[in-house]
């Protein structure tokens, strides 16, 4: 039998617009079937843990367009991204670890951590877990 095909996201950045995009293309490879994992590193892991992943404002880099668009995304997706996430990680085939050093290195609790994730992991268990994967995005 085939192993099911992975799909990893190294997740850094904690603008909406990439935590939207980690977010909705690690719920829908999982929902394809695909092994996912998300692993979350700095201002990602920030957010995550602190349940701010669905801030409604867009990088100040974006301008008059960034409200814009983020209005549009409500709109088209007016579901929260935490609620798709819980709803997707539930089926089984989607983990959210986070990065051992990142959780030291943004000073955050641990246990706090261990509430938000599968699991905190070392980059060599990480990049173990990542080893033979279809697809790897760094966002």
């Amino acid at each position: 039998m085939k192993d099911k095909k992975k799909f990893v996201i190294f997740a850094h950045s904690g603008t909406y617009d990439k935590l939207y995009q980690i977010v909705t293309l690690a719920i829908t490879a999982a929902s394809m079937g695909r092994e996912t994992y998300i692993f979350l590193f700095f201002w990602a892991l920030r957010r995550f843990v602190n349940d701010e992943f669905d801030v409604k404002k867009l990088s100040d880099e974006f301008g008059e367009e960034g409200g814009r668009l983020s209005k549009r995304m409500q709109e088209i997706n007016p579901v929260s991204l935490k609620e798709i996430l819980n709803e997707v990680r539930r089926m089984g085939n989607l983990k959210v670890y986070a990065c051992t050093a990142a959780v030291k290195l943004m000073e955050l609790e641990e246990a706090k951590v261990k509430s938000r994730v599968d699991d905190i992991l070392g980059l060599t268990t990480l990049l173990e877990i990542a080893d033979g994967a279809e697809t790897q995005l760094f966002i």
